[in-house]
């Protein structure tokens, strides 16, 4: 049993939680509308759940489902007599029974999980009008996606083995699923922050917050996106891609710098070539504001599966072609094995070379070459995906750009080859 200093200590709490969601009910509650539980029954409910769950720590367990049982049967009756008087809701009714566990649990040692259930429940009782809102506002292709990228995230990846299987041991189901995960994640995502933010906006931070994860899956995303968006609007897409493919070089310098910081310090002046590059080509193309009609949203599907699924294939063959080549070439062959590794990820090679320079196997220079290599291969790489899956429109707009960008970042690997 608790201390009695304890006891004070866990009644407040529990209080303190009740007290914050009757202020809330009665703070919502319209004229007209039946009150059932407020200010001053919200706590009593909760200090309620918290002396059951006292007496059912004593040894005394009959007492909280009995008390459970009597708060359920007066809730049941406050909700048949408000039905009766026309008031159809049970929110209120609901969360007294919520209000009850929360403080049993409080009894039972679990202050913090119920103190922050609470805290949650009364922030989607305090955003009533906002979620409506939202629910009017979705459209029957929106919820689809969402149930479809449930299905791929929540219970279809947790059960593919994360093992390795087939020839040289690098086909992980888990991982390649995965990178489905990321591409409907991009596009879902993306979707969202262009009907909050406008194309222009929602777009950027896409690919800024993207590219952080896989410049790749980014480009491969947007890209479907740009095919099914109007041509006017392929300079904002492309703006993503290109703001995703920047902070690609910039990934690659902070993991070689966790592995190797002395290789890390080396790359930082090549770099800059691709990277002044890409930022030079993102300020030009956020410059370029199309007319408000030129802005508006017209993406049809939040998320194409079937795309993403492919891509995942693509993504597990270049996994093979890249292991084989390092199979056959080894360490001898690092670039051709940093050329080829990059056109799936840059950060395998990145972290392969960087631990091979640390370990003093590979000098610095050759190790550096090969990551920016890497590099400049996935830049091919993704203009490709990009001119193939965007269409004629971003074509135009993104080839020059990546042109220029992966010339750049082949500069910059025959600078730190030669360093």
């Amino acid at each position: 049993m608790p201390t009695y200093p304890q006891i004070a200590w866990q009644g407040a709490m529990a209080l303190l939680m009740g007290l914050l969601i009757g202020l809330e009910r009665e703070h919502s509650q319209r004229e007209n509308e039946p009150l059932f539980a407020g200010v001053r029954t919200f706590p009593l409910i909760v200090l309620c759940g918290y002396l059951s769950g006292l007496l059912t720590k004593a040894g005394f367990a009959w007492v909280l489902p009995v008390a459970l049982a009597g708060t359920c049967a007066i809730v049941v009756a406050a909700y048949i007599a408000s039905a009766d008087g026309g008031h159809k809701g049970a929110t209120t009714e609901f969360v007294a029974i919520l209000a009850f566990i929360f403080g049993a649990l409080t009894a039972l040692g679990f202050i913090i999980p119920a103190a922050t259930f609470a805290v949650v429940t009364t922030l989607l009782l305090s955003i009533k009008a906002p979620l409506h809102h939202l629910a009017q506002r979705i459209r029957e292709e929106e919820l689809y996606a969402v149930l479809k990228f449930g299905i791929v995230s929540v219970i279809v990846l947790p059960l593919l083995p994360n093992r390795t299987y087939g020839p040289f041991q690098v086909l992980n189901p888990r991982i390649i699923w995965w990178m489905v995960v990321l591409i409907s994640a991009v596009s879902m995502v993306g979707y969202v922050l262009m009907r909050l933010l406008g194309a222009r906006q929602g777009v950027a931070v896409t690919g800024a917050l993207g590219g952080l994860a896989s410049s790749t899956a980014v480009t491969f995303g947007l890209s479907q996106k740009a095919r099914e968006a109007a041509d006017a609007l392929a300079k904002y897409f492309a703006l993503g891609i290109v703001i995703a493919s920047t902070i690609m070089f910039f990934r690659q310098l902070l993991l070689t710098f966790v592995i190797d910081p002395g290789l890390a310090r080396t790359l930082i002046l090549p770099a800059i070539l691709p990277v002044a590059i890409g930022i030079a080509a993102g300020i030009y193309l956020w410059r370029q504001r199309g007319s408000e009609q030129e802005a508006a949203l017209q993406v049809k599907n939040p998320m194409e599966l079937w795309s993403a699924i492919k891509f995942g294939l693509l993504f597990a063959a270049v996994l093979l072609v890249s292991r084989a080549a390092y199979q056959y070439f080894g360490a001898s062959g690092i670039y051709a094995a940093g050329a080829i590794s990059g056109m799936a990820d840059v950060d395998a090679i990145t972290i392969s070379a960087a631990g091979l320079s640390q370990q003093g196997v590979l000098a610095r220079n050759t190790a550096g070459a090969a990551i920016l290599l890497a590099g400049a291969m996935n830049t091919l790489v993704k203009g490709g995906i990009a001119a193939v899956v965007g269409g004629p429109a971003l074509r135009r707009v993104i080839l020059p750009i990546f042109a220029a960008m992966a010339l750049g970042a082949v500069a910059a690997c025959i600078i730190a080859a030669r360093a």
